[in-house]
């Protein structure tokens, strides 16, 4: 489905949609848990690494509709829907608490809410990392993505994979909390859309 064959009213539902769905999956109700235990063992001179991570099926299952909220191409693309929202939106209340959902996903997604990785002197940023699992390994065969991906996973502690698995839970919740709002203003008619472009 292409974003220029959607109204923006019917792309706001769609997303209100799409949020629905994924609050419903099974890895969201269960919670996108994962552990990492990593220890140094000052005898041995070695670090040992542990990881308890989410069942893959319901890791792959969940980012295929996850990753409609980061694809530039979709019509549900998260930033677009940001700017509907604070186009549209007839309550200053509500836009200036998506103005912080906004800047809470530009932290996550930039690696400010968490730890910097950087390998390589490349800055590992979930943004980054995301791109390289979603369209080297998950959904796409994109060749150069897959052997960058390939090269930072034979690293003894993988902080691709800490990152990807770190960073889903903060950015799911961002998603959940703007489906909320979009939903929420849909049914109280918050939105004032121009006639042409509803």
């Amino acid at each position: 489905m292409s974003k220029e064959k959607l109204s923006t009213y019917e792309r706001l539902e769609l997303f209100s949609c799409r949020v629905a769905q994924l609050g419903e999956m099974r890895l969201v109700r269960r919670g996108i848990n994962s552990q990492f235990t990593i220890r140094w063992d000052t005898v041995s001179q070695r670090l040992s690494y542990h990881a308890l991570e989410p069942d893959e099926e319901d890791l792959r299952s969940f980012l295929l509709l996850f990753r409609q909220f980061i694809s530039k191409k979709e019509p549900v693309f998260i930033n677009r829907i940001f700017s509907d929202c604070l186009r549209f939106l007839g309550s200053d209340e509500l836009k200036d608490e998506l103005n912080k959902a906004k800047g809470e996903w530009k932290r996550v997604l930039t690696g400010m809410a968490g730890f910097k990785m950087v390998v390589d002197s490349q800055n590992l940023t979930p943004e980054y990392v995301l791109d390289l699992w979603i369209n080297g390994e998950y959904f796409h065969n994109d060749p150069e993505k897959a052997r960058e991906l390939r090269r930072l996973m034979t690293d003894q502690i993988p902080l691709v994979r800490i990152q990807l698995l770190s960073a889903l839970p903060s950015l799911t919740q961002v998603i959940l909390y703007i489906g909320n709002v979009v939903t929420y203003s849909l049914m109280e008619g918050l939105f004032h859309i121009p006639d042409d472009m509803a």
